[in-house]
């Protein structure tokens, strides 16, 4: 494979995954600290809850809004570097750029959840009624997670578009191109 194809390629399949590396502990770092919450018996056993007056579900919100906007942010620039890069490759370019935000997001995702707490209802049978545990850190619902294959393709396609030839300039170009020097016809007089 050629130079000029490769950097292109293997650019966003390494840039991405480290972005979302980056993602995942900035994630972590501004959600916590974690919501308090309290183990209550339902009817339909034990259940966790985030206590009535701390702001356990506007934190839950705040979770998957922080994930978007941090996502989002880094997948721009996760574009916009490709997008410079594969400027000369826009297709395989924009392929690469998926498959580095694709490995970004799931980065970003496991990395957070990992280093935020455990779901408390995974450990509802070790504990008791009435004990207290933190919330853990996840994104509710699957559409924030296109946070980054958006981010990233519109950085690109406006990276793209700002550096794509007008085609009065492509026309004038190929002219030239075509023009060959000819001989003047001789005056007839």
């Amino acid at each position: 494979m050629r130079r000029d194809l490769v950097v292109p390629l293997a650019v966003p399949v390494v840039l991405g995954p480290l972005l979302g590396a980056l993602g995942g502990w900035l994630w972590w770092t501004w959600w916590g600290p974690a919501p308090m919450g309290r183990i209550y018996d339902t009817e339909a056993g034990k259940a966790w809850y985030p206590d009535p007056f701390d702001p356990g579900i506007t934190r839950d919100f705040s979770a998957t809004a922080t994930y978007v906007v941090v996502g989002f942010g880094l997948a721009v620039l996760l574009g916009l570097v490709c997008g410079w890069l594969a400027r000369e490759r826009a297709v395989p370019g924009l392929l690469a750029v998926l498959v580095g935000a694709g490995l970004g997001l799931a980065v970003m995702a496991v990395l957070g959840e990992f280093l935020g707490p455990t779901d408390p209802a995974s450990l509802l049978a070790a504990h008791e009624v009435g004990d207290r545990l933190p919330g853990h850190l996840d994104v509710t619902g699957w559409t924030p997670y296109l946070a980054w294959p958006v981010g990233a393709l519109l950085a690109y396609l406006v990276l793209m578009l700002s550096f794509s030839p007008t085609p009065a300039t492509d026309r004038a170009e190929r002219s030239e191109q075509t023009e060959q020097p000819s001989a003047a016809p001789a005056p007839q007089g």
